[in-house]
């Protein structure tokens, strides 16, 4: 018994070994792929070669599932990848000298890449094998969605929870991962926590990369965006929100009762001071993706929202949709800088007379876009909203003279664009799968209290506002504060793209409030609203103006396009001020997911904005000394005072940002040594062996149905979603007659698709009528009927004697007993 938990480990080890040597393997693959792609990045996109080939290599097996042209098998998925090896030792023949030259050239790049890969992966791999249970928040939901795709041999995947039905949700990040089951050999219980492991690792280099990319593009040499590429992938990935330094002053004492009752977060109160360097409560690290409600003088919550981010994410475990878009998300930001790049202008013209290269740039740009939206269609809108932004900075930049050819050149490549990313995925939009969204209405009544937005994303903004203050200083001095004629087309789509949204809001929520609460009531919606919104209309069109000017000018590319991803962050949290998304949570929840999914994306854009920051930040002093020297005696600009002014803001401005960085990966560190101690046992990779230790008969079930016993649907208890129900069916990758039908119903939109299912499976179990049981059992395709803890519970039954004539017991160990249905 004792030594039992050390081998599980060491096998654990070497699966996460192979694990990381099929992510390695599908990266050598893409490399000369990506070479060919990405000509226009200064690393020539070398470090994008396994999050783009890993999207090759999964829409290749989806189509083909789709199609049943192969079956969704291992040997499949290998051959696939065989093909595409075939085809990059083509590439990478017919273009070896120009790639030698460039990986010598960037061996360096490359190796900060593996380091940051491999730091990040075996990191979070040591995380998550001391809580590596499937057992709470959405996490069975994860499951049940990867073992479907992993199953499924052919696409679409069954949903596991309503059998005879296709998943209604966006699951082809599942689909990734599978994928890399499938190389790696690994069971779908490892493979979810190795999949948690790989979503930062993968993020890492593209975030690596892209800073990087930005910082030599802003004459930062190679050491500089090493250093600063790595930084801006620990900043977006690694560091928490302030919540945490609020949790380091409650621990020690350090305020009072009246302090908390200002901040306003629930459970943080004036807590007897117990010490130490961490808080010990358990889950406590669970209260940052809580921060902005607006709390009634009971304590009620009357405006609930969810404030996640990366690290949070990471150390929670869920392989959810919008953690499985991370890496993807910033490799279609990348995509975008390679298009922004391009040498060529793009047009009508452009796509005629270059077909070939109009393929090649655009190709991976719908695929990742369109891959976007089936991993987590919420990140759609905004990857179109990136992408217009990039084509109309370059149109402006390549068609200086007339605003009229820009805004003609981005359409004329931002339409083919859209098409060619919802074509590409076609299967998926034009499925049965409708969501729980309805519209769109405007916000009334809560706001978000700055307080609170500073605690969720405080260093990042003020970062994001440092570089815009920085760039709009540097246009000012360039254009000498004279405006052109060309320069008012700009400054009218700044306006319009801030004005649109308070526009829409005024007529839809302060003219109804006028005509029907009177005009004080109006005026005083108005002044909450215009809190934040007001502000951030004005930062995103001052940022988007500057970046439309710099990009005008030819000057500043890299931050030009930091610019832009910070115009889009702030605009993100501009519109959950403005208006909130219509689904089946109401109430006080009205906007839970809006600023849940707006925030997520905020902290990824303003992260990389913020990254880029800390890079042009750090070299102001240098610019100093140029301009000095450039005007021939060697003194900065601004003479003696200007000199001591300039020194002493960039310390204290630099010590305030160390300080909050601190705050900020306080909170992550504490969080991986609270959760490091729920391992119950032992660390292990296996998000199932809790069971094995607690339910030793349901987990032995559960390794033979998935791995023994012929394929078949099954039926076991019908309960509560966020509960032990549905497990069997999410963990063994075989349908069940209905799993969590709270989700079902927010995947569907309704419940006709499950209507009466509950029921029959109650039928199934109560023994009465064995007709009716045999004819319920034949309707839904049963072949096994589970019987466990929670069916003995739920129906009352002990054993199903009474249906010894259609069912033969085919696995019983401690108290769980599996029926095969007899022909």
């Amino acid at each position: 018994a004792a030594i039992l938990p050390g081998l599980a480990m060491v096998s654990d080890l070497s699966g996460a070994l192979i694990w990381f040597l099929a992510l390695e393997l599908v990266g050598v693959v893409g490399l000369p792929w990506v070479f060919v792609l990405f000509p226009r990045l200064p690393d020539r996109g070398v470090v994008l070669a396994k999050p783009a080939a890993l999207l090759f290599l999964a829409y290749a097996v989806w189509v083909l599932g789709l199609a049943q042209v192969l079956p969704n098998a291992a040997w499949a998925v290998w051959g696939v990848l065989v093909l595409a090896g075939v085809g990059s030792v083509w590439v990478g023949r017919r273009c070896w000298g120009e790639l030698r030259g460039v990986l010598l050239r960037e061996w360096r790049v490359l190796a900060g890449a593996e380091l940051v890969f491999v730091g990040m992966f075996g990191l979070w791999v040591f995380v998550v094998s001391g809580a590596p249970a499937i057992s709470h928040t959405e996490k069975p939901m994860d499951l049940m969605l990867l073992n479907a795709a992993y199953h499924a041999r052919f696409f679409p995947a069954e949903d596991l929870w309503l059998s005879g039905h296709s998943i209604s949700y966006y699951y082809f990040g599942h689909i990734v991962m599978a994928v890399v089951a499938k190389l790696a050999g690994a069971a779908p219980a490892v493979a979810y926590n190795l999949g948690v492991a790989t979503v930062p690792a993968l993020a890492g280099v593209v975030v690596f990369g892209l800073v990087g990319n930005l910082v030599r593009l802003a004459g930062g040499g190679l050491r500089a965006g090493l250093a600063w590429g790595g930084a801006g992938a620990a900043l977006i990935l690694l560091a928490g929100n302030l919540m945490g330094a609020l949790e380091l002053v409650r621990i020690r004492g350090w305020a009072g009762q009246g302090f908390w009752d200002w901040v306003a977060v629930k459970g943080l109160d004036a807590a007897p001071s117990v010490g130490g360097f961490f808080p010990q409560e358990f889950w406590w690290w669970f209260r940052s993706s809580r921060v902005i409600d607006t709390l009634s003088e009971t304590g009620a919550s009357l405006d609930y929202t969810i404030t996640e981010f990366p690290a949070f994410s990471f150390v929670l475990g869920d392989l959810h949709a919008h953690v499985l878009a991370i890496p993807f998300l910033l490799l279609a930001a990348a995509a975008a800088l390679h298009l922004y790049l391009w040498p060529e202008p793009l047009g009508w013209s452009w796509l005629r007379r270059r077909p070939g290269r109009a393929a090649g740039l655009l190709l991976p740009l719908g695929l990742f876009g369109g891959a976007l939206a089936f991993i987590n269609f919420w990140d759609f809108p905004m990857f179109l909203a990136l992408l217009a932004g990039a084509l109309l900075l370059k149109g402006v930049r390549d068609f200086p003279g007339s605003f009229r050819d820009a805004a003609v050149s981005a359409a004329a490549v931002f339409i083919p664009l859209l098409v060619l990313s919802v074509a590409m995925f076609a299967p998926f939009h034009f499925s049965a799968y409708s969501g729980q969204a309805s519209g769109i209405l405007p916000l009334r009544e809560v706001a978000t209290r700055p307080f609170l937005l500073f605690i969720a994303m405080g260093p990042f903004i003020l970062l994001a506002l440092g570089l815009l203050g920085r760039m709009f200083w540097r246009l000012m001095a360039d254009c000498r504060g004279r405006a052109e004629p060309e320069d008012a087309p700009l400054a009218a789509t700044a306006l319009a793209v801030v004005g649109l949204p308070v526009a829409i809001w005024v007529v839809t929520a302060f003219l109804v409030a006028w005509v029907t609460d009177g005009a004080g009531a109006a005026f005083s919606e108005l002044g909450r609203r215009m809190t934040l919104a007001g502000p951030g209309a004005v930062v995103v069109g001052a940022a988007l103006f500057c970046a439309l000017m710099l990009s005008r000018r030819g000057k500043e590319p890299a931050g030009a396009f930091a610019l832009l991803l910070a115009a889009l962050g702030f605009y993100l949290m501009m519109g959950a001020e403005l208006f909130h998304i219509v689904d089946s949570f109401g109430g006080a929840h009205r906007r839970m997911n809006t600023v849940f999914k707006f925030y997520y994306q905020a902290w990824l854009l303003l992260g990389l904005a913020a990254s880029f920051a800390l890079f042009s930040v750090w070299r102001m002093g240098d610019d100093g000394r140029v301009s000095g020297r450039r005007r021939g005696r060697g003194r900065r600009v601004g003479g003696r005072g200007g000199n001591r002014a300039a020194w002493a803001a960039r310390w204290i401005g630099g010590a305030a940002v160390v300080a909050l960085l601190a705050a900020s990966f306080y909170y992550t560190a504490g969080a991986i040594v609270a959760r490091g101690g729920e391992g119950y046992g032992g660390r292990t990779l296996d998000g199932l062996a809790f069971l094995r230790r607690g339910s030793p008969g349901e987990y032995a079930a559960i390794q033979w149905l998935r791995d023994e016993a012929p394929r078949g649907r099954i039926v076991e208890a019908v309960g509560d979603d966020y509960s032990d129900y549905g497990r069997i069916s999410a963990a063994t990758g075989r349908a069940t007659v209905l799993g969590w039908k709270g989700h079902e119903l927010q995947w569907r939109g309704s419940s006709r698709a499950f209507a009466g299912r509950e029921g029959d499976v109650a039928a199934i179990y109560a023994g009465g009528d064995p007709a009716e049981a045999r004819r319920l059992l034949e309707r839904y395709g049963v072949r096994y009927v589970y019987l466990g803890g929670r069916e003995r519970e739920s129906y009352g039954v002990s054993e199903l004697a009474e249906y010894g004539d259609f069912l033969k017991t085919v696995f019983r160990q401690d108290g769980v007993i599996v029926y095969e249905v007899l022909d």
